[in-house]
Formats: C-alpha cells, sequence, structure tokens
C-alpha cells in the first residue's frame, strides 16, 4: 500500500479501532501508526478499504468527487474529443473505485448516453453524487445502470439495469474505423459495446486488405467488419450467442458487407479445432475470447482454454497469414499468454513473427500500482511456416 496499491484487504487489519460503519470514510494506518491514507470501509468485503486519498488534509466530500469526475473527462478530450464512445471512468485508475461510466453518442464527450457500473458499496452509496456531477458535467440526454455484474454480490450489492436519469435510451448509432454500429446501452454485451478493442480493430483493419478473415467471439462483428471496410475479401463470424451474431449480421447489412459474409453459431472452443480438422484455411484469424479466468483459481483451466484456441487457429493459417490473439483476464499475466503463444506454435509446428503488442487504450488508463487496472493483452503474429 505504502507503493500506492489502493485497496486493503480484510486480513491485513489488525483492528479497527471507532464504531466505522459499512461505506464510511476511514484513516489506514500501518503497523507503526503512520498514516498511509483514507479509505471507503466495507467490514464484511474482501476488499476491506479502498484508498481514495493519500492526504490527511484532503476531505472526501461532494467536492472531491466531482473534481475527480472532471479530471477522468478531461483526460479523454484529447484521444477521444471527437469519439462516438469512450470510457470516461475506469475505477481506481481515476480514483473514483469500482466504478466506471462510459458514453455513447454523437460524436464529441457531451450529451448521448452514458452508462453508470459501480462494484463499490461505498460508491454506491454516494451514486447521487456521481450522477449529479456526470449530469451537469456532460449534459447526457440520459444514464443509465448497468450494474447487473455478479462481481457485485461480493460487495452485498444487487443487480439491476435500468435508466437513472433522463429518458429510455433505446438504440444509439456509433461509428468507428469507417463502420456504423448500432448499440443497446441497457442490453447489450458489457455497458453496451466493446470500446476496449477500439484501436485494434483499427489496426486488424490495416492488416486485412484481400485476406480471407475468421472473426472468432464476434460479439458485434467488430473486427470483421473493420477488416471488410479495408478490403477484406470474406469474413466469417463466429459466436455461441445468438443474440450476438444476429448484431453482426445487421451491423453487416447497415454497412453494405453482406456479400462474402458467413455466419455460424457455435462454441469456438470446438468449432475451431473442428475447422482445423475440416481443412478450414484463412488468410486472418482474430481470437477475442471472454475473460477465461476471473480469479487464480481459474488460471490452468484458463490457460488450457487459450491453448486449445490458439492451436487451432495456427493450424488454419498458411505461411504469410496473420494470427490477432487476445485475453482479457486479467488472473492471466502478459508473460502467462506468450507463453500460451509460444507453447501454441510449437504444438501447431509454426514460425511466429511478431508484428504489434497491445494493451489498453487511453481510456482505459492503468494504475501502475495496481495489477488489476491492466487485464487486455493482445498480440498480433505473422505465421512463417
Amino acid at each position: 500500500m505504502a507503493a500506492g496499491y489502493p485497496w486493503v484487504f480484510g486480513n491485513q487489519i489488525a483492528r479497527v479501532d471507532g464504531a466505522a460503519s459499512r461505506g464510511d470514510v476511514v484513516r489506514v494506518l500501518d503497523s507503526e501508526g503512520a498514516f498511509l491514507g483514507q479509505a471507503l470501509y466495507h467490514e464484511a468485503s474482501l476488499i476491506a478499504g479502498r484508498i481514495v486519498t493519500r492526504s490527511e488534509d484532503v476531505a472526501v466530500d461532494d467536492a472531491l468527487w466531482r473534481r475527480r469526475i472532471e479530471e477522468a473527462v478531461a483526460r479523454r478530450r484529447s484521444p477521444y474529443g471527437d469519439a462516438t464512445h469512450a470510457r470516461l471512468v475506469f475505477g481506481e485508475s481515476d480514483g473514483v473505485p469500482g466504478t466506471v461510466v462510459d458514453r455513447y453518442g454523437p460524436p464529441g464527450l457531451e450529451g448521448g448516453v452514458l452508462t453508470f457500473t459501480t462494484l463499490s458499496w461505498g460508491m454506491e452509496q454516494r451514486r447521487d453524487v456521481l450522477l449529479d456531477a456526470l449530469a451537469d458535467i456532460l449534459r447526457p440526454e440520459a444514464i443509465v445502470e448497468r450494474n447487473d455484474a455478479p462481481l457485485r454480490s461480493k460487495d452485498g450489492l444487487e443487480e439491476r439495469a435500468g435508466v437513472l436519469r433522463g429518458t429510455p435510451p433505446g438504440t444509439v448509432e456509433l461509428e468507428e474505423h469507417g463502420v456504423r454500429y448500432t448499440i443497446d446501452p441497457l442490453t447489450g454485451p458489457k455497458t453496451g459495446f466493446f470500446i476496449d478493442q477500439r484501436d485494434h480493430r483499427g489496426l486488424v483493419a490495416r492488416l486485412a486488405r484481400g485476406r480471407r478473415v475468421l472473426d472468432a467471439f464476434c460479439a458485434d462483428g467488430g473486427f470483421g467488419l473493420a477488416a471488410l471496410t479495408a478490403g477484406a475479401t470474406s469474413a466469417h463470424f463466429l459466436d455461441s450467442s445468438a443474440p450476438a451474431l444476429e448484431r453482426a449480421r445487421a451491423n453487416a447489412e447497415a454497412n453494405g458487407l453482406a456479400a462474402g459474409v458467413t455466419f455460424e453459431r457455435a462454441d469456438a472452443l470446438d468449432r475451431l479445432g473442428e475447422l482445423a480438422e475440416e481443412g478450414g484455411r484463412f488468410d486472418l484469424v482474430v481470437l477475442d475470447p471472454p475473460g477465461f479466468a476471473r480469479s487464480r483459481r481459474d488460471v490452468e483451466a484458463a490457460t488450457r482454454a487459450y491453448q486449445r484456441l490458439n492451436i487451432s487457429a495456427l493450424r488454419m493459417l498458411e505461411p504469410g497469414g496473420i494470427l490477432a490473439t487476445a485475453s482479457c483476464s486479467q488472473a492471466i499475466s502478459e508473460n502467462d499468454f506468450l507463453k500460451v503463444i509460444h507453447y501454441s506454435a510449437r504444438r501447431a509446428g509454426v514460425s511466429l513473427l511478431r508484428l504489434h503488442r497491445g494493451g489498453h487504450p487511453a481510456d482505459h488508463p492503468i494504475l501502475e500500482a495496481m495489477p488489476e487496472t491492466a487485464y487486455l493483452k493482445f498480440f498480433v503474429y505473422e505465421v512463417l511456416g
């Protein structure tokens, strides 16, 4: 914690002086009584304290939370001030513990629809303060709640989704890398769209001209549609979710990209191996699976899943083919993921040339003292044979 890590775990607490209630601001001291910070307290949570400030002199009040929102929005103005979608608040990285705010709408950060998510009891108590600040600073047409994540139960919070401010937003139009998307902030995946892969979709598009593309775990079709817009000859969209394939199909049709596109509903973990056995061949394979490892307990099974996917993908690529492979499992380190890729290449009997190493976009900043804020790994390789 002295190095800047913002969580205090329950098993690190020797004693609690006074009668602190859940959600209260408490002072955190080390074993020798030195001040470490002010934190939001939760006596029954694994994360018993979420550090808000390292200063004894800063008041943890409504004005502080407004400043944090203002600062977070200011960080996004330069890189994403003209975007149709951006993450405006990214939890501890922006000093707003356990809380995420995304924005969808016309170009610019003002207006549009905001989604609000929090996993923190203390921030749930202060929800109206945050909503007031967001409404005043950004003037959104609506703010919706996407608190339908099972992780909320770890802080004793119920799952909910609905409109918090304004009117029900319905669908929202986005544009990215020349592709138009229709998303629903209330019912779509995550908070409506996978914002964090924005930059990587652009990179894949630049590599896609003249290539046959497999977009596995396609969701809204982002990678494949960006590739087609950039000149890919065909795209095969694969996902286990029928609603995801419906969204991808609708987006393809709306962008005039339906020709040369195929859709398949299947579990990619199994289907990629079958495609490889059937002699399936592609020039560019994108693997963007969901998080297989929610905790360290899941790492072994997740590693095997990543290996299966990457081995199968590499077996479908000829020399000169491109593999774009991602992991959004925070419990899988970048080094662990690289070991998966190297193992998969040996099993597939190929050599790889790394073209790109990617991670978080600028609207998902990483707090260096907190590994939990760094979850996304993304690598692009050329198959050498």
